[in-house]
């Protein structure tokens, strides 16, 4: 239940970012219920969170010397590639797509989930971090 939880904040983030001008677009569910659209974002939130549970443990890990240099920063890149991977593999289904900017933008999007995740997850009852 927890993970569905996490799911849905993180589709409420990455949709919070799509308002924001930081050249990051959800693309499909165009239909006329509303819910498609939300299924979507949910999609979108479903891949990000694996990728955030699975393959950001591994980076962190293997990034901690470089992490250790750049005192922390390297970490907000790995954000960055989670975002891009997240967004190449909505590339590769056809009912939902996330794009994303340049570098910088990108970065400041991956941020931006970031943050909103973490104040939803403080927020919202029964959603805190295992």
């Amino acid at each position: 239940m927890k993970f569905l939880l996490e799911v849905a904040i993180t589709a409420v983030a990455v949709w919070v970012v799509t308002l924001l001008p930081l050249d990051v677009t959800v693309i499909g569910g165009e239909g006329d219920e509303w819910w498609h659209r939300a299924l979507v974002f949910a999609f979108v939130g479903l891949v990000l969170t694996v990728l955030n549970q699975f393959v950001k443990p591994i980076l962190d890990v293997l990034g901690l010397p470089i992490k250790i240099l750049t005192l922390g920063l390297f970490g907000l890149v790995i954000s960055w590639f989670i975002l891009w991977l997240t967004s190449w593999i909505t590339e590769q289904v056809s009912f939902a797509t996330l794009e994303i900017g340049d570098f910088w933008m990108s970065l400041l999007a991956a941020i931006v989930i970031a943050v909103t995740s973490a104040v939803l997850t403080a927020v919202v009852p029964g959603a805190e971090k295992r």
